[in-house]
């Protein structure tokens, strides 16, 4: 539908991490479904979303201690009161510093071109609701 647009970076911390001493799996879900709702806030215009399901979920690779991700969102579909996000996690390679950070670019197959740099991949459904927490019609569908 569009382009993937960087929404959000988080520094992955030791109070992060599981017994593994990889990033816990539950934070992560958390700092997507932040970063996903943030996305659709700002493309519906409004603080009154909810989230109503994620997709499959796809932890590819683990994040450590130090690791920096950048959360990448994009719209999927658009309904009258709901908005589907796509939303890819990219562990960001410090040493490489960029002027413009580099969205994730899947190729023809679905799959993304540095798939060790992917740690999770998967879509969030949001939907516009009202004062009384009942969906509402938002104003993208008028708009695609």
């Amino acid at each position: 539908m569009n382009d993937y647009i960087l929404t959000y970076r988080k520094l992955v911390m030791p109070d992060d991490l599981n017994h593994a001493k990889t990033l816990f799996g539950g934070r992560l879900l958390q700092w997507a479904d932040e970063a996903a709702v943030m996305y659709a806030m700002c493309q519906i215009g409004s603080k009154s979303i909810v989230t109503l399901k994620m997709s499959e979920v796809l932890f590819k690779n683990p994040a450590k201690s130090g690791d920096v991700l950048e959360f990448w969102t994009r719209k999927q579909k658009i309904g009258n009161s709901s908005l589907v996000v796509d939303c890819v996690v990219v562990r960001k390679i410090v040493q490489s510093p960029q002027e413009n950070p580099t969205p994730p670019k899947p190729q023809e197959d679905g799959q993304f071109k540095n798939p060790q740099d992917i740690i999770l991949s998967c879509d969030f459904s949001f939907v516009h609701v009202d004062e009384s927490g009942r969906p509402k019609p938002h104003m993208l569908a008028k708009k695609s």
